[in-house]
Formats: C-alpha cells, sequence, structure tokens
C-alpha cells in the first residue's frame, strides 16, 4: 500500500479506532501498574517488586517460540479478539486476588495475552497505513499512549489512595474489552501468507530477520545490554520516591505521569523523522538521555529534581520507542513482521530477566541511590560505543541515509 506522506493518517478509519483504543488500554496499564507496584511493595519490600517485575516479563519470553507463530499464522482479527479478552478476564481476577502468589500467576497470564496482542498490532498497523505512514503513525501513536500514561498514573495513584486497588484494575480490566471490540470492527486484516508458518523456529526465523540487516544488527545488540542496566532502577523506583524523597502513593503516580508527559514529546518529535539514519539518532539519543536523567534521580533530594529526572526518562524513552519501532517494522519482510516483533520483544524481555535481580542485588549493596548513578553511567556509555560502531561501520552508515 503506497501512500503520499502528506496523508494524513487520520484519513484511514480503521487508524481513528485503533490508536484511541489502544492509547485508552495503555492508560488502563499505567492505572494497574500504580495499584500493582504498591500492592507489591507494601507486601514485600524489594523482593517482591522484583518478583512482579519478573511476573511482567517471563511470559514475554517464554512465548516466543509461539507468539510470533500466531501473530504470522492466523487471521489478526482471531488473535487480537481473543489476546484482548484474556487480557480482560486476568484483569478482573487481578482486582479480586489479595496474596502475592495469586497476583503473580494473574500478571503472567495477563502477559501471556500481551506476548500475543503486542506483535499482531505491530504488525497489523502497517497494513492500514502503509510503510511510507509508518513512523508517523507510530510517533503519533506514543505521543497518544503519553498522554494517556500522564493520565493513568495520575489517577492511579489517586484512585488506589483513595479506595484500594481494585478499582484500578477493573479499570484496566475494562479498556482491555474495549480493545476487543475494536480489534472485531477493525476491516483491514493480516492473513498468513501460504507457507509462511512452516519456517523452522520463529525466534530464529525473527533474529534472522534482524541480524540480515547491518543497521538493526548494532541498534538491538546495543539495545539488549543498555536494557540490562535501564531496567534494573525498575526495582529501587518505588522506594527512591516514597523512601528517600518522602512522597506517597499520589505523588508517585504524579512523578510516572511526568514520565509520560515526557514521552508525548518525545515520541512526537521521533514520529517526524523521515530517514533510518536520524530514526537512529534518535535512538541513540534516547538511551544516553535515559541514561543521564537516572544520574540526576539518583543525585536528587527534592520533587523539583525527581520531576525533572522523570520527565527527562520519558522524552528519552518515547524518542526511542518509536524509533526503534519504527525501524524495526520498515526494514524487515512484511511476511515475517510478528516474528521479528515477537522476537525483538522477547528477547528484550529476556535482558530484564537478568536486569531484574541485577537490580535488587545493587539496590542491597549500593543501595537505592547509588543504583541510579551506576546504572545511569553504564545506559551513557551504551549509547556512545553504540554511536561509535555505527561511525566506523560505514557499510551500516551508507545503508541508513540510503534509507
Amino acid at each position: 500500500m503506497k501512500q503520499s506522506l502528506q496523508t494524513s493518517i487520520w484519513s484511514f478509519p480503521d487508524i481513528r479506532l485503533v490508536l484511541p483504543a489502544r492509547a485508552l488500554s495503555y492508560a488502563g496499564d499505567s492505572v494497574a501498574l500504580v495499584a500493582l507496584m504498591l500492592r507489591v511493595s507494601h507486601d514485600g519490600g524489594p523482593g517482591a517488586i522484583t518478583a512482579l517485575l519478573l511476573a511482567f516479563a517471563v511470559p514475554t519470553v517464554a512465548m516466543i517460540p509461539l507468539a510470533g507463530r500466531i501473530v504470522d499464522g492466523h487471521d489478526s482479527r482471531t488473535v487480537l479478539v481473543w489476546a484482548s479478552l484474556l487480557q480482560a478476564i486476568a484483569g478482573v481476577g487481578l482486582a479480586f486476588s489479595h496474596g502475592l502468589a495469586e497476583t503473580l500467576a494473574l500478571v503472567c497470564v495477563l502477559q501471556v495475552g500481551q506476548a500475543v496482542a503486542g506483535p499482531a498490532w505491530g504488525a497489523l498497523i502497517p497494513r492500514i497505513v502503509g510503510d511510507e505512514l509508518v513512523g508517523k503513525t507510530t510517533g503519533t501513536s506514543q505521543a497518544l499512549i503519553g498522554v494517556a500514561t500522564l493520565a493513568g498514573s495520575a489517577v492511579g495513584g489517586v484512585l488506589v489512595g483513595w479506595s484500594g486497588d481494585r478499582g484500578a484494575l477493573l479499570l484496566d480490566a475494562l479498556t482491555f474489552l474495549v480493545l476487543g471490540l475494536v480489534a472485531r470492527l477493525v476491516t483491514t486484516r493480516r492473513r498468513p501468507e501460504p507457507g509462511a508458518v512452516r519456517e523452522p523456529g520463529a525466534l530464529m526465523a525473527g533474529l534472522r530477520s534482524l541480524y540480515g540487516d547491518s543497521l538493526l544488527r548494532i541498534l538491538v545488540t546495543c539495545l539488549w545490554v543498555f536494557v540490562l542496566t535501564g531496567e534494573a532502577v525498575n526495582v529501587v523506583e518505588v522506594f527512591l520516591v516514597t523512601d528517600e524523597v518522602g512522597l506517597g502513593a499520589s505523588g508517585y503516580g504524579w512523578l510516572m505521569a511526568a514520565q509520560g508527559a515526557g514521552a508525548i514529546l518525545g515520541a512526537w518529535g521521533s514520529g517526524r523523522l523521515v530517514t533510518a539514519a536520524s530514526r537512529s539518532r534518535a535512538l541513540l539519543a534516547g538511551m544516553a538521555a535515559i541514561g543521564g536523567s537516572c544520574v540526576l534521580m539518583g543525585l536528587s533530594h527534592d520533587v523539583v529534581t525527581l520531576a525533572i529526572g522523570c520527565l527527562a526518562v520519558g522524552a528519552g524513552s518515547g524518542m526511542l520507542n518509536a524509533a526503534c519501532s519504527t525501524l524495526i517494522v520498515t526494514r524487515t519482510a512484511e511476511h515475517v513482521r510478528g516474528r521479528v516483533v515477537a522476537a525483538l520483544g522477547g528477547t528484550v524481555r529476556g535482558c530484564s530477566l537478568i536486569a531484574l535481580p541485577l537490580g535488587g542485588l545493587l539496590g542491597a549493596v549500593l543501595g537505592t541511590r547509588m543504583t541510579f548513578v551506576t546504572c545511569g553511567i553504564t545506559g551513557v556509555v551504551t549509547a556512545a560505543i553504540a554511536a561509535v560502531l555505527l561511525v566506523r561501520t560505514k557499510d551500516s552508515v551508507v545503508e541508513a541515509v540510503s534509507h
């Protein structure tokens, strides 16, 4: 599907359904994440936080061999409706669960649905708008998600402080029902090409596609290294806010909302980029911004400095995510996009599995603040190394410019 770059993405009826619905779902996720983080931090401290974040990560990794094959091998409408329903059921279960074990098990069920739904939406959206508008669509989507995250995080903190976590989790479940309805209404459908699902090894098919591109080979490898340190701070983030700085549930929610505000700016800017070279620079700039902001947050002793750090982390994340998503989609073949997105998402989550215990260890050995500082410096160094590799690899630079 070829469209002029002057075409508005909102001229596509399916986009007018999909982007707002996905943003609403992310708002619900933000509400639920605040509720769950506060629930387990009260019950079990850093160990419980680590377990919760592992529960978010493990299913995505475990589903790598299946998720990509499901997405590329079945009708997108069927996949998305059932995945949304599964997530809605898990959300209702979380609302009425109490113990840590129940919470972790239901989060795993929730993430099984996400492991399939994420690649399915990622592969369907380019089919709706065409490759030429993927960058603008991705940037707009990420900006809307930033707005949704801002609202959801703020509402989540206030809602939990006011009435507990049940209402917050039921609200998240409702957003999945809405998303499932939208998946049923979308007219554009992605169906498997003959023989596509018979390719051996969903994980290897996705990784072969990534590593067959000289630009993606460098960026994805450095992204994995970056996640190892960047995700480690998630274990101690809530304790930096609540213990070191002394904010409560509402304050934590508002700071997470500041990250959402930053993500709006970062994603909007990244969505305006039109070449692989500029998107690659945006990805690396996002890494550096997140690393530098973690250092700032670790050294902060007041709400204003902490809020600035959160805003900058959000901007870096929005820039990085939009640029990375667009690069992955536009530089891989359409018939393997589900497997590529699943493989990348799964391997990134695999890095998280290492990062989270590392974060718990660093938090115990170095303390909350020094964990932020150490991981932030490592993130900046990783971005710098990636930039040097791109400059020194002439073939990657030439290929990036040509695209």
